[in-house]
């Protein structure tokens, strides 16, 4: 796979020593450092060393302490992929790469090739475990605590503003299989009227958001959690190509996607976002405070959604209402932008 290697050889000129280190380092300016919050490097801070012997590619800067790497026999990573569009390799080319590296990952498994096992970047963060509001249960957890509890000959009456829980989760068209909801007859902050989705890392609850199913009530939501917090993270399947990044719970929850939990993101989410190694696709919100999200997607090499039903739906869960998951899905995948003009463009249309 010496194409790989070569391309970013040729791609990666500013300041690069055309000899290698000792160690084998070719070392040159690092190109990654204006991306991730640094000053553009003017010392050769970034280096590169290619295998001899599989013609592997890893780079590393020792400033902003950027890493990404090619294995022969594993497809393009994410943050490599990213490497090569901050050397302005075409993004064309970019996908002609992916596409190869997929197919010396078939050839090698047809062939037998017992592959070295590739650790995979964990992100080195944690959260402050934190209790569910007082009384909560879960939907489920109520409704067999009822059964439990009545004879075969009682008339089982759940409280009225459970049933308008469910009811209310259920009309957003959300697979309550899935995802666990809970509710609490707490009047504490209106909690009895509110529907409680719980907030994990490592499967751990470390916050929540309540939602008001009352349009009455202020304010809409109560969340707590750390603002570093991503949620749903937790049910991002390891073979999965993209993650769909939003703003809100529910439409995160409407396509399996994640969410910031607002109209901005800090850089403990995008270390967080970017763990996952693949592409990020982000979807804002199509009213006054989506562009944020856009500049930030912009600005880490993202790409963007733009969907057809972003004219007639403010946000994913709407969409999924009106024409269901699999349509919703499918129309944001066709619609993603990775061109930062194309991007641009597009923000001015609707921002």
């Amino acid at each position: 796979m010496t194409i790989i290697s070569d391309t970013i050889l040729q791609a990666w000129t500013t300041g690069r020593k055309t000899h290698r280190s000792a160690k084998g380092w070719i070392t040159g300016n690092a190109v990654c450092c204006p991306h991730n919050g640094e000053t553009a490097d003017k010392r050769g801070r970034g280096g590169l060393i290619i295998s001899d012997g599989d013609n592997s590619v890893s780079y590393s800067c020792f400033n902003c302490q950027y890493r990404a790497s090619y294995t022969p026999g594993y497809p393009l990573s994410y943050k490599f992929r990213k490497l090569l569009k901050w050397l302005n390799v075409d993004e064309a080319e970019i996908q002609r790469l992916n596409i190869e590296a997929k197919r010396e990952q078939q050839r090698q498994e047809l062939l037998g090739i017992v592959k070295p096992e590739v650790k995979k970047e964990e992100i080195k963060t944690s959260f402050k475990k934190e209790s569910l509001p007082d009384e909560a249960i879960s939907f489920l957890g109520l409704v067999e605590f009822y059964e439990l509890s009545m004879t075969d000959l009682e008339v089982r009456s759940y409280p009225n503003n459970f049933v308008t829980a469910v009811e209310y989760v259920s009309n957003r068209k959300i697979d309550m299989q899935k995802y666990e909801f809970y509710w609490s007859d707490n009047t504490k902050f209106k909690m009895n009227n509110r529907v409680i989705i719980p907030f994990t890392w490592k499967n751990e609850i470390v916050g929540y958001s309540a939602r008001a199913f009352n349009d009455n009530i202020t304010p809409k939501y109560i969340q707590q959690v750390d603002s570093g917090y991503v949620f749903n993270i937790d049910k991002q399947g390891k073979d999965w190509s993209v993650v769909i990044v939003c703003e809100g719970v529910f439409d995160a929850i409407s396509v399996d996607g994640v969410a910031v939990l607002r109209a901005d993101i800090n850089q403990q989410q995008i270390d967080i976002i970017e763990s996952l190694d693949r592409e990020i696709i982000v979807v804002p919100d199509f009213d006054q405070s989506g562009g944020n999200l856009i500049d930030i997607a912009i600005k880490n090499g993202w790409s963007v959604s733009f969907p057809v039903w972003s004219e007639t739906c403010k946000d994913i869960n709407q969409a999924v209402i009106k024409y269901g998951k699999l349509f919703t899905l499918k129309t944001i995948l066709d619609a993603k932008e990775t061109s930062e003009l194309k991007i641009k463009l597009m923000k001015k249309k609707y921002y």
